[in-house]
């Protein structure tokens, strides 16, 4: 228990440093997704794709009218500029004339609406940043969920080294940007980190096998990307030698989930999974050829850091020396284990249900499940941008939605790497420590530009740790305490390497 005490400890000081940092609306369309949550507290309802349901007051921040709060997210390389030139925070109470008419379309709304439903009417009409704080910290309590339950799974695995694994997903600043943040990114990765750590111990008893189906169908209900994550249960059950009506009762309330979901979103969208991709097309100009190493590129970079959508981002060296030793050592782990799960195709004969699943390759089936449905969900964009002679889709390229795996790959690779090579943790914790504090929180307060390159970061120049300026520019809270939470992740952390 002392562990996981710990732990909790990291995550909360981690993600509260985290969100205590983010100026408005700070990426990865989290002021559209705060645009569908208000829509749902006012009309108790989810919006059509082709409805108007962007508040005005959103609006003014996203065409960027100086008495509204600035949107971080949507202004990109003009940020600097904005900060040295108006107030980022523009805050008082919420008026009717603030809420309604609603003034454009959302495509926000190809999602499903269980997040939605659930989350906009927990905060009342107030103040634009005080709604977005409240929804923020909904997004940190799933982020910790998620963690907990990856130490759970990884510690089943690997004892305390699975604990050290959980501990350094706190420092990915990708998944940091994807968890912490107001969208239905969160309940979907708690969903299934839930449902992970549920089907892994092999559940027997009735309440064990509705909370496995529960679960599962929540994650399935709440973003499609948890789909091909899904499909590890049949491999799980298949070493666990689950039985039948556990199988049929998961499945059953898979098969419910996703045909309401299908349902929901065939009635407000253009299609039955919703994604705008998947529209109808019809050829309107010559299209020129799809730039399909950009592509590449994008989703690279932007799954080695995915700083918010105002494009800054590692450079290629800084990608190899951040990432290059820990993948080097899963390699050689995983290989490892690869070689010893050859010998052995059948189930242990010995073993308990709960480790009869081979970790490694419970991971590489995530990761082979989910490459499949990003490249179909990449060749639907490139479809629709051939046919609207576009050379770079708008989509298909999005490097982050990969870390919705973490609570199995994480367990299945990283855990046995860290358990072999302790230092791999700090190495992750190190490279958390240079892309936040010298980079991220600067670029947060306007000190850095694309004008100023550096070898290991495309906006620069390089500043000293703990010296940005962030009152008056994040919306908080503990802005003041960013310098001690971050001291107390690193305590926690080093109590557990130690």
């Amino acid at each position: 228990m002392l562990f996981y005490a710990l732990l909790l400890v990291a995550a909360a000081a981690r993600l509260v440093m985290q969100m205590a940092a983010l100026p408005p609306y700070a990426g990865l369309d989290e002021i559209y997704h705060v645009a569908r949550l208000a829509f749902v507290r006012a009309e108790h309802r989810n919006p059509r794709i082709d409805e108007r349901s962007i508040p005005p007051y959103l609006e003014r921040s996203i065409i960027g009218d100086p008495n509204a709060s600035a949107a971080f997210g949507v202004i990109g390389e003009r940020w600097p500029e904005v900060v040295h030139n108006r107030p980022v925070i523009v805050d008082r109470p919420l008026q009717p004339s603030d809420l309604k008419p609603y003034v454009r379309t959302n495509y926000q709304a190809q999602h499903p609406s269980p997040y939605y439903s659930l989350i906009g009417p927990l905060m009342p009409v107030r103040t634009p940043m005080t709604e977005l704080r409240g929804w923020r910290l909904c997004s940190i309590f799933f982020a910790i969920v998620v963690v907990l339950a990856t130490a759970v799974i990884a510690e089943r695995w690997f004892g305390p080294a699975g604990i050290l694994a959980a501990a350094t997903v706190l420092s990915l600043p990708t998944w940091l940007t994807l968890l912490v943040r107001a969208g239905n990114d969160g309940l979907a990765c708690a969903m299934l980190a839930i449902g992970a750590a549920i089907s892994t111990a092999a559940p027997r008893r009735s309440g064990g096998i509705a909370a496995e189906a529960i679960a599962w169908a929540a994650a399935i209900a709440t973003k499609l990307y948890t789909w091909p994550v899904a499909l590890v249960l049949l491999f799980v059950w298949h070493r666990q030698r689950a039985r039948p009506a556990r199988v049929i009762v998961v499945l059953a309330a898979c098969a419910i989930s996703a045909a309401l979901t299908v349902a929901d979103l065939a009635s407000r969208t253009h299609n039955p999974v919703g994604s705008v991709a998947f529209d109808a097309t019809r050829q309107r100009m010559a299209a020129p050829p799809i730039r399909v190493f950009e592509m590449v590129k994008v989703t690279i970079a932007s799954a080695a850091w995915s700083s918010g959508q105002h494009w800054d981002a590692l450079r290629p060296v800084a990608i190899v020396l951040a990432a290059g030793p820990v993948l080097i050592a899963v390699w050689w782990v995983a290989g490892a284990s690869l070689i010893e799960i050859r010998r052995m195709m059948g189930p242990r004969p010995y073993a308990p249900p709960e480790i009869q699943q081979d970790p490694t390759i419970i991971a590489i089936i995530v990761l082979l499940a989910f490459a499949v449905a990003q490249f179909i969900n990449a060749l639907a964009f490139i479809r629709q941008a051939h046919a609207a002679g576009l050379a770079l889709p708008q989509g298909g390229k999005e490097g982050w939605y990969w870390f919705a795996v973490v609570p199995l790959v994480v367990p299945g690779l990283l855990a046995p790497a860290i358990a072999r090579f302790r230092m791999i943790a700090w190495w992750i914790v190190g490279w958390d420590l240079l892309i936040t504090e010298v980079a991220l929180f600067h670029d947060f307060s306007g000190d850095s530009s694309p004008a100023n390159p550096n070898a290991l970061f495309r906006w620069g120049p390089l500043h000293l740790p703990f010296t940005a300026h962030l009152e008056g520019i994040a919306v908080g809270p503990f802005v003041s305490a960013i310098v001690l939470l971050r001291l107390i992740h690193l305590a926690a952390f080093f109590a557990i390497s130690a």
